[in-house]
């Protein structure tokens, strides 16, 4: 089964005070090239969340952001650091003493001194974390890769359909091919009738230069790889894991084969489905660019 390297999933989770939003976005690649972006807090992650896309992407570029709620993460995770709020409050006041200056000193003069709050940070809350993250991220992944999966087969189905013309012009073009060579033959035995005139014609030596164009405009060996290919290509289609390799390799081949066909016949008729062929050809080939 086929999948496409292009698509996107959203994941969400909740839960021990902390929600996250995860996206992943891939699209096609010669590789697979895995792009993270995690909040500050939360970047000890990163290779953890690289390995989890990695195991399920085998070809793309995967784009993976996730978004914290920070507002519940203050709520059930902010302390306050009593000590260095004291310490705070002692210097405000021994700087009050030194100046001579009046009034109380207030709770609100404390706040501006952001440092004392804090995020609390242990082992326990970073595993609380992790889960929470993980099971937005494996949404996130889960629903990428169904819609890759609904693509290629999209993609596989499109394949088919060009893959059976494919094989109608390869029919077309055998059908036509003994022709081909027999009207070879006439146009050289009149060409030479036309040059030696009245002059006897040594049917030996005429037979084998017969012989000899005849082998050369011959294009079954061809037409037998193409539909080898054609039928390849197919199988890759049914086969499971990444294919987009193999059948770029597998086109490659039946564009050489069409363009050696063409060019040995030299005739009109094989030379219009010649045209054809590869422009279903290069239509094939442009979807195959986006399959894993």
């Amino acid at each position: 089964m086929l999948h496409s390297m292009t698509a996107f999933g959203r994941g969400e989770a909740e839960a021990d005070g902390y929600r996250f939003t995860v996206e992943v976005r891939s699209v096609n690649h010669r590789f697979c090239d895995i792009q993270v972006k995690l909040p500050r807090r939360y970047s000890q992650f990163e290779e953890e969340v690289r390995k989890r896309v990695a195991a399920s992407f085998s070809r793309g570029r995967v784009e993976v952001g996730v978004v914290a709620d920070e507002a519940l993460e203050k709520a059930e995770h902010l302390t306050v650091d009593v000590e260095l709020a004291g310490t705070y409050a002692r210097l405000l006041r021994n700087l009050q003493e030194d100046l001579g200056l009046g009034g109380d000193l207030r709770l609100e003069a404390l706040l501006t001194f952001r440092d004392i709050f804090a995020i609390k940070e242990d082992e326990e809350s970073r595993e609380r974390s992790w889960r929470v993250l993980s099971g937005a991220l494996d949404g996130a992944v889960t629903e990428c890769l169904r819609m890759r999966a609904e693509e290629g087969a999209n993609i596989a189905a499109d394949f088919s359909q060009r893959l059976q013309r494919l094989e109608e012009l390869a029919r077309e073009i055998e059908a036509r091919a003994p022709s081909v060579v027999q009207e070879a033959r006439d146009r050289l035995t009149e060409r030479i009738q036309a040059l030696l005139g009245e002059v006897p014609v040594d049917e030996g030596r005429l037979a084998q230069e017969a012989a000899l164009l005849a082998d050369r405009s011959d294009i079954t060996e061809e037409v037998v790889r193409l539909r080898s290919h054609v039928q390849q290509f197919r199988d890759q289609l049914d086969s499971d894991g990444p294919r987009g390799r193999q059948l770029e390799f597998l086109l490659q081949e039946m564009n050489r084969e069409v363009n050696t066909a063409g060019s040995k016949a030299n005739d009109l008729a094989i030379s219009q489905r010649v045209i054809e062929a590869k422009t279903e050809l290069e239509r094939m080939r442009e979807q195959v660019q986006n399959v894993e």
